[in-house]
């Protein structure tokens, strides 16, 4: 008795609740092939004793759990109103212990048959049967609502999961959009890349062959230089004033040495700017580029 007084929690009275049927199955376990009413409560009682280890189970499991706080504070409501159906029970099992009963196992069954011992008796076997439908019906509504409150949360978080699940299926159709939106300027910029590299080689090829050109002048002016003093020289040593002809030869050459040089200047300042031109064209077409791939 003290002890199911002392049993405040759902935990703690299905526990003792469980104790109790067990001490009553324990009692009868040995009777109940005697009788077919005792073999009924008996049964009944063993349900009950499911049902009690069951919602101890299910109690254990979501002690932790904040959002069954509310359902768990209903269980124990209603296992606190079970109190008093328990303590009948535990009075119960206290005054059948306390009935002697025959050594002869020949007498018992005729005092059982003739209802002529307390714990036999129809009257104390019909209120035991009914206090032990009260309690599983106490039980089971209490699993009851354990069992609403846990599949409305089953359903809220499959109601979470398939939002975030069309979430991410939206993001990634955005992804995905994204990456076949990037897919034409990265071709594109591939492209320019190409025509530009194309172009730089063209470019540098044009540059090698104006050097070559400008190194022909180069060496065509160096020759005349060298030539004409050379003929001079030669006049001098031998006292020969030079003759129309060679006069002639010596005015065409410094002519020919005038316009080589003339040609010179004129080459490496067209390659000049032919290369500022052409790294300046360079140059904006792949800023353009660029501005393209940033935009």
């Amino acid at each position: 008795m003290t002890e199911v007084a002392a049993a405040a929690s759902a935990a703690g009275l299905a526990s003792l609740g469980i104790q109790c049927c067990k001490g009553w199955t324990t009692y009868y376990n040995s009777y109940k092939a005697y009788d077919e009413q005792i073999g009924a409560v008996h049964e009944q009682i063993q349900v009950l004793i499911a049902l009690f280890e069951m919602l101890e189970r299910v109690l254990s499991q979501n002690a932790a759990n904040p959002s069954q706080a509310s359902s768990l504070q209903k269980v124990d409501e209603i296992l606190n109103m079970c109190q008093g159906r328990l303590q009948v029970l535990q009075a119960f099992l206290e005054t059948c212990r306390s009935v002697a009963l025959p050594n002869s196992t020949a007498v018992l069954l005729q005092k059982i048959k003739a209802r002529a011992l307390f714990p036999f008796k129809k009257k104390t076997l019909l209120t035991l049967r009914e206090n032990v439908q009260s309690l599983r019906d106490d039980i089971q509504f209490a699993l009851s609502v354990l069992q609403i409150d846990l599949e409305m949360e089953q359903n809220q978080t499959i109601a979470s999961l398939a939002a975030v699940s069309r979430n991410v299926e939206v993001a990634s159709q955005t992804t995905q959009s994204a990456m076949q939106a990037m897919a034409t300027p990265v071709h594109r910029m591939d492209t320019r890349f190409d025509l530009l590299l194309q172009q730089g080689q063209n470019t540098t090829t044009r540059l090698s062959e104006m050097q070559a050109q400008a190194r022909h002048y180069h060496d065509a002016a160096l020759d005349l230089y060298r030539h004409v003093p050379e003929q001079c020289r030669q006049l001098l040593q031998q006292d020969q004033t030079p003759s129309q002809s060679l006069e002639q030869d010596l005015i065409t050459a410094l002519g020919h040495l005038g316009t080589e040089r003339e040609l010179l200047g004129n080459a490496i300042r067209s390659f000049n700017h032919k290369r500022e031109g052409e790294a300046k064209d360079l140059a904006m077409k792949m800023d353009g580029l660029v501005c393209t791939v940033h935009c």
